[in-house]
């Protein structure tokens, strides 16, 4: 690895543990009840982010690269579970915790391979059906409202 991309994996950590970071903060301006699910996501990906960020400046400066490697190629998951979560949270205030988070999982599970649309829909009918009775009927919770539901 050169330590021209060395810096830039660095600076890419940082901007990863800051957006992080904010988006965690955004999540604490739902209510209560209904935001334990996004604080739990950002959470998450914020210690991730940390994680990431820690082990690039425990890496010396003048490391050697790993043969077959591209840098970016391994970065890609990790930013496309940044991109889609990021898309998440600041979507169920728009559009709705159960909107939102039937978007979430589609895209999550396209984005990640699966091209089966009932495998797809069934996954995201059940996990919201779940949720909806755990949440709402079982234990009256208010989930964030917005275009649909």
């Amino acid at each position: 690895m050169t330590h021209y991309s060395q810096r830039k994996d660095r600076s890419f950590a940082v901007i990863m543990v800051l957006l992080s970071a904010a988006f965690l903060a955004q999540s604490f301006r739902y209510p209560a009840d209904s935001s334990q699910f996004p604080r739990f996501l950002m959470g998450v990906q914020l210690l991730f982010s940390l994680i990431f960020l820690f082990q690039q400046f425990r890496l010396p400066l003048e490391a050697k690269t790993v043969p077959g490697r591209d840098v970016l190629a391994s970065l890609w998951p990790a930013f496309k579970v940044f991109l889609i979560t990021s898309l998440y949270v600041l979507a169920i205030d728009r559009v709705g915790y159960f909107s939102a988070t039937a978007g979430f999982l589609m895209g999550a599970m396209a984005l990640f391979g699966n091209r089966r649309l009932v495998v797809m829909a069934s996954v995201t009918a059940c996990f919201l059906a779940v949720i909806y009775a755990l949440f709402v009927l079982f234990m009256g919770v208010r989930l964030p409202q917005g275009l649909l539901f």
